[in-house]
């Protein structure tokens, strides 16, 4: 839970327990309240410790265009793709401004991968590295890869 929340849920227990409430309804309500806004803060900390739903989406379609037959990509198919740590993913630390976490790198090295580099890819918009050394992916790059911004290595 984040600091805030913690410190705002102690401070309205402790004016809860040193007022003296006549009637129960107030009490109530109060308890309520700060039952209320535990809940959220406990949603706000839940939403901030996700990857931004789209990036996962894309790093879905990435997976599906390409040829995984030593299952290295197989824990792409469950959990999140930062929290979960799934494999050749690099993500930023701090929680984006929206809220979410975001992919900072893709490093599929030497995994013997092969198929096609997905237009997807250009849905990574705060990816800065792009990594598929050593493995047999064919095709051309897609343009989609030229709107990435903070692209610093392909």
């Amino acid at each position: 839970m984040p600091k805030s929340c913690r410190f705002l849920e102690l401070e309205l227990e402790k004016f809860m327990n040193t007022v003296e409430f006549k009637m129960m309804g107030v009490k109530v309500c109060l308890l309520e309240f700060i039952l209320f806004v535990s809940f959220c803060c406990f949603a706000l900390s839940v939403a901030a410790q996700t990857t931004d739903p789209s990036e996962v989406a894309a790093l879905r379609a990435i997976k599906s265009e390409l040829i995984d037959p030593m299952k290295h990509l197989n824990d792409w198919n469950q959990g999140d793709p930062c929290t979960s740590n799934w494999t050749g993913i690099l993500c930023f630390d701090p929680v984006g401004t929206d809220g979410y976490m975001h992919i900072k790198g893709l490093q599929l090295l030497n995994m013997n991968l092969s198929g096609y580099l997905a237009p997807e890819l250009g849905q990574l918009s705060h990816i800065q590295v792009i990594d598929f050394m050593w493995n047999e992916i064919t095709g051309s790059i897609p343009r989609e890869i030229g709107k990435l911004a903070s692209l610093r290595l392909l």
